[in-house]
């Protein structure tokens, strides 16, 4: 009989895990417990990747609890609880506080998810952020944007990837973008965890400049592991069409300051932060908002792929309360990037991938099928696949390559 049984449980995955699946060999390098993940309907939908799937809505704590729980009694104990995406963060900081384990406190995971709350507080520790005033109705939303000025942008309080986001730059925009970002949060209320109710006017910081920084935390020590070049859709909308690891601003030591800095102040003390960060025309730099687990959209990849370490590992070590930062490689080897595949707005009559690809290029993945009817860009489900490349040089200055060829490639994709 097996007596040492204790997991490692993920949360924010569900049993899709598409651009996050080095997650379960970052936490196999970790530890040599299992790894688990949860699942609404694990019979119906299995995830054999993973050690083992149980029964909850991980972005909701008491379903995460009540499975923790159902499983103790069959004899398993949970080692720790790792949050993966934004969903999982709070039932991760609820779970772990209940079984004693390290984590978050339930503070810095209500401010990390509440975007007014984190703006609060960076604007309490003067750190440079943009104006932003929460509302809950158009006639509050055309009060905040007249006070602070157009053009603002408009987004919901507690949503990611993204989505319901768009700028304005007169009443009458703003009034149709305040309904999209509504009948967005209204499209999505059933599928995730959000309350729904709130959104941001914010002041515009006019660049398309933005990177993210990925920060290491664990206790009162954060270390910046790199800076990702940030590649956005044109407004009005702020689409994330690619990642290049490491931006060119990486070793800044104003950016990473700030960024740890960030940090500290959201009270983020486990794991692998994402901390993003746009530049205006001076090229001084604006905190747009802090995520208290890594980065979405393939970024650990591309990390792992540059850097030659998987960070995964580096977040669920803190998780486990073991101190990540000997397995911290500095200096990156190579330049990597991820960029996603748009086809035109219209149906999709073929799909067809080029059988020669780009030197550069390491995979390809196609999400759409003739017949399917693409949207014009907007945010993460608007995407229609995705590319990634790798470089064996050092980018030193800002290049546009990662867009450029994943734009190419749709264009001979898709017909």
């Amino acid at each position: 009989m097996d007596t040492n049984r204790s997991y490692v449980l993920l949360l924010g995955l569900g049993t899709s895990q598409f651009l996050r699946e080095r997650s379960f060999s970052g936490a196999k390098d970790a530890s040599s417990m299992p790894v688990w993940i949860t699942g609404l309907d694990p019979l119906r939908s299995p995830q054999r990747f993973f050690d083992r799937v149980i029964a909850a809505d991980d972005g909701y704590a008491d379903s995460v609890l009540a499975a923790v729980a159902e499983w103790k009694q069959r004899g398993w104990d949970l080692a720790a609880v790792v949050p993966i995406n934004d969903w999982g963060v709070p039932s991760a900081s609820a779970v772990a506080k209940e079984y004693g384990l390290p984590g978050l406190s339930a503070d810095s995971a209500h401010v990390t998810r509440d975007k007014y709350a984190m703006k609060a507080r960076f604007e309490a520790a003067d750190l440079p952020t943009p104006r932003s005033i929460s509302v809950t109705s158009e006639a509050e939303m055309l009060a905040a944007a007249e006070e602070i000025g157009f053009p603002v942008v408009l987004k919901p309080a507690d949503f990611s990837g993204s989505g319901g986001v768009s700028l304005a730059h007169t009443r009458a925009e703003a009034i149709a973008a305040f309904a999209a970002s509504v009948e967005h949060i209204e499209r999505y209320r059933d599928d995730f965890p959000i309350d729904g109710t709130r959104y941001l006017v914010e002041q515009y910081v006019d660049s398309q400049e933005e990177v993210s920084v990925e920060v290491l935390c664990h206790g009162d020590r954060r270390k910046t592991l790199t800076v990702t070049e940030k590649y956005l859709s044109a407004p009005p909308v702020f689409a994330e069409v690619g990642h290049l690891v490491p931006s060119h601003r990486t070793g800044d030591p104003a950016l990473t300051t700030l960024a740890e800095k960030a940090c500290e102040t959201l009270g983020i003390d486990r794991g692998i932060a994402h901390v993003e960060i746009k530049f205006d025309s001076k090229g001084d730099p604006w905190l747009i908002e802090a995520a208290a687990r890594p980065g979405g959209d393939g970024i650990m990849d591309q990390v792992e792929r540059a850097y030659g370490y998987n960070p995964y590992t580096l977040h669920v070590a803190s998780y486990l309360g073991v101190d990540p930062f000997p397995l911290v490689q500095s200096e990156p080897v190579r330049s990597s990037a991820v960029a996603f595949l748009k086809a035109q707005p219209g149906e999709i009559t073929s799909v067809r991938i080029p059988e020669k690809l780009p030197e550069s290029v390491v995979s390809v993945f196609v999400s759409k099928k003739p017949g399917d009817v693409v949207k014009p860009v907007a945010d993460w489900s608007t995407r229609d696949g995705v590319a990634e490349m790798v470089w064996d040089e050092i980018f030193t200055e800002r290049t546009t390559l990662p867009v450029e060829i994943a734009d190419k490639l749709s264009d001979e994709i898709f017909g």
